[in-house]
């Protein structure tokens, strides 16, 4: 089974192209700066009110850092981490009968910042106690998990 890929972070915003996008209102084309910055609904009502007749688009010119820094914001607020022991629940039923090693655990898991392979065989042993996972072994000998 091949190694699950994550998806790719969403680009953070910059402000000079933000800035650049405004001004294409100077010539008509109002609110595309909106859409830029994650602001679709609002980008739309721009878009066909010409920026509320440009005063909507004069006011976003002093907007404009805020509008960047919460777009870009969004990013910077992870959601819930999922616990080490519900990632290595889920390695074990992504990869079914073959199970996984515990270098497919460190190679797959988004491991909290300091946690090091000692501790992640120590989460596997509770695991295995608590009947979560259980131990085998693959046809070539190497030790591996699977869900039960």
């Amino acid at each position: 089974m091949p190694p699950s890929r994550r998806p790719l972070a969403p680009e953070r915003r910059n402000l000079a192209f933000a800035y650049g996008l405004w001004a294409l209102g100077l010539v008509g084309v109002c609110g595309l700066h909106r859409f830029y910055n994650r602001k679709p609904l609002s980008g739309t009502l721009w878009l066909v009110t010409f920026g509320f007749c440009f005063l909507g688009q004069l006011v976003d010119l002093w907007l404009m850092p805020e509008l960047v820094d919460q777009a870009n914001g969004r990013l910077l607020l992870p959601g819930p981490a999922l616990s080490v022991e519900l990632q290595l629940v889920q390695l074990a039923r992504r990869s079914g009968q073959a199970g996984f090693t515990l270098n497919d655990a460190l190679l797959e898991m988004d491991l909290p910042d300091g946690m090091d392979s000692r501790e992640v065989r120590q989460e596997i042993e509770r695991l295995l106690h608590a009947d979560l996972l259980d131990v085998g072994n693959d046809d070539r000998g190497r030790v591996v998990y699977r869900e039960p």
